[in-house]
């Protein structure tokens, strides 16, 4: 089995933490104190590999589509509030 790339393993391990956080939510199961700090560690670490290489793809001129240098203006989400359509 081959080695998973940096953005593979973080994907893996965010995918892996939203099915915990959503199988608990689904089945009102409990998860204990180690298990919150567990996922919560994964969190951190797979958003530092992404901000890792969202800063490597800025030097190097990454212009693919999905690459770091996408959209720089502000979010269309920004200012809504919950139950109301965004502005058109």
């Amino acid at each position: 089995m081959s080695q998973l790339s940096r953005r593979d393993w973080a994907t893996m391990n965010l995918e892996q933490v939203r099915d915990q956080l959503l199988d608990a939510a689904a089945f009102g199961k409990y998860l204990p104190p180690e298990q919150l700090e567990n996922a919560a560690g994964k969190i951190g670490e797979g958003l530092r590999v992404f901000r890792v290489l969202t800063d490597e793809s800025e030097l190097e001129g990454d212009d693919r589509p999905g690459g770091a240098r996408g959209c720089r203006g502000r979010s269309s989400m920004r200012g809504l509030r919950r139950g109301e359509p965004p502005a058109s």
